[in-house]
């Protein structure tokens, strides 16, 4: 039985729209089409279509059921065309399906309540929907569906049946969910290895970080090592460094550049290596021509010795300039102003600081308070004006609101996991631990012994994030 058929003739619930679309008692002329034939090619196209069709009528009555439809239901148009059993194709109880909802004309009311958000509209045929759903009933293991619905209409317009058309779909849903996995499993592979990635770049840090310490602290060892050829310079590079530092962080330098500038005062004497005792014992002040000479090359003999090393270049051309004056008149290079490099400006004070007190400038050894006032007289000429200011602020106890927390201890005070604040000196000036040390209970132990054989009482700087409640010294 065909659509047209079903719908021009088989529609005995209103009869004045059946006689409305019975076929006229006249003969078609020879330029109209012939309705017949025409109801022949739908039924035949109808049938023959591989896509599952079915049609009912306006009292909701299957009129047609193509053979696509049986295979995929196993309900044969024998059983289903001339019921209202067309529910059975999808379901295992009786519902209303797209056609009933276009037939009774409540689909826009209705549809969504039906099939939830599974509904798309149509943007090309007015009042469609297209769904795709899961039947577990079809097939061995369900299938999943999209099907759509349209209205059926009289040449008046009138809604006289609705066609509903279903597409299996379970071969692209099957791909979509091995896509959606391989996906989901690719997404996993990722995170799995970012959070190596992650776990190997904190080992990395981590190591970088002990290598670094590491470094900073044999650099210290060997400017030990230089100033024992000399025992009334030992301690002296020291000072200079942490003096340098402290001033570089008085002027907000980068924590990076005020490191490079510690480790250049660490090592602003490496140049002296090579000199004989007597002309490291002879204060600047009573240098011949000739020694003064031998003398003045020492910052650039720091240079290349340092130059081999890649990381060491922004360190070397620091004591490179070490000498330069703020007027233009000191050397290697008589560079002047901001010429000379910032670091090399702050070595100079913090250097000549130190030299001022220990009798290696002049050869009378200054108070502090007396080098302090020499280095001031110094400003715009030898010295920067403004590394004089931050000098003069350090020297004078202005705190830096950024400077970490420190507590001093007593070693009685002292417990596994502190941090070293400040670099532990020993008798005659030498480094026992450096900064940024993490503290055990051997070290701890260690250091009381060393106490007890000096017969000293030693006091700690530790970094108050990493103690606990142990009240100051």
């Amino acid at each position: 039985m065909s659509i047209t058929e079903n719908s021009c003739c088989n529609m005995s619930a209103n009869d004045s729209e059946n006689k409305q679309m019975q076929p006229s008692s006249q003969q078609p002329s020879a330029a109209s089409p012939n309705p017949n034939l025409m109801a022949a090619d739908v039924s035949e196209f109808f049938e023959g279509s591989p896509v599952p069709t079915f049609a009912i009528n306006n009292e909701h009555v299957i009129t047609d059921w193509n053979r696509a439809c049986e295979l995929i239901s196993g309900l044969t148009a024998v059983e289903m065309v001339g019921t209202r059993n067309h529910w059975r194709l999808l379901y295992t109880h009786e519902r209303p399906l797209l056609v009933d909802l276009i037939v009774s004309g409540t689909i826009e009311e209705n549809v969504n309540v039906l099939y939830r958000d599974k509904p798309r509209r149509s943007s090309v045929i007015k009042g469609t929907y297209q769904i795709e759903d899961f039947f577990p009933h079809l097939g061995e293991a369900g299938r999943w569906l999209s099907f759509s619905a349209a209205a059926l209409h009289n040449p008046a317009g009138q809604i006289v049946g609705a066609i509903e058309v279903l597409q299996d779909i379970t071969q692209q849903k099957a791909a979509e969910v091995a896509l959606q996995k391989a996906h989901d499993g690719l997404e996993h592979l990722v995170e799995e290895r970012t959070t190596e990635l992650k776990e190997v770049n904190a080992n990395l840090t981590g190591l970088n970080a002990k290598l670094k310490s590491s470094f900073l602290t044999t650099i210290k060892i060997f400017s030990n090592l230089i100033e024992m050829r000399a025992g009334h310079l030992a301690g002296h590079s020291r000072r200079v460094a942490d003096l340098a530092r402290r001033i570089a962080g008085r002027m907000n330098v980068s924590f990076n550049d005020a490191q490079e500038i510690f480790v250049a005062g660490l090592l602003h004497n490496i140049g002296k290596i090579g000199f004989s005792d007597e002309l490291l014992a002879t204060p600047l002040n009573l240098m011949n021509s000739d020694t003064l000479r031998i003398y003045q090359k020492f910052t650039i003999h720091g240079e290349q010795l340092l130059m081999p090393l890649e990381d060491m270049t922004s360190i070397a051309h620091i004591i490179r300039s070490q000498q330069e004056r703020f007027d233009g008149g000191g050397y290697p290079d008589r560079l002047a102003g901001s010429e000379i490099p910032l670091g090399a400006r702050i070595l100079a004070i913090a250097s000549d600081y130190e030299n001022l007190q220990n009798g290696t400038l002049l050869q009378k050894e200054l108070r502090n308070d007396q080098a302090f006032n020499m280095v001031l007289r110094g400003e715009g000429k030898r010295y920067d004006p403004a590394v004089v200011l931050a000098f003069q602020e350090v020297i004078n106890g202005v705190i830096n609101p950024t400077t970490e927390a420190q507590s001093e201890l007593f070693t009685s005070q002292l417990k596994p996991g502190m941090i070293i604040a400040r670099d532990l000196i020993g008798q005659d000036n030498f480094l026992l631990l450096s900064t940024d040390h993490v503290l055990d209970e051997r070290l701890i132990k260690k250091i009381i012994a060393f106490e007890a054989a000096w017969g000293v009482r030693m006091t700690i700087w530790v970094k108050a994030s990493a103690r606990d409640s142990t009240p100051a010294a």
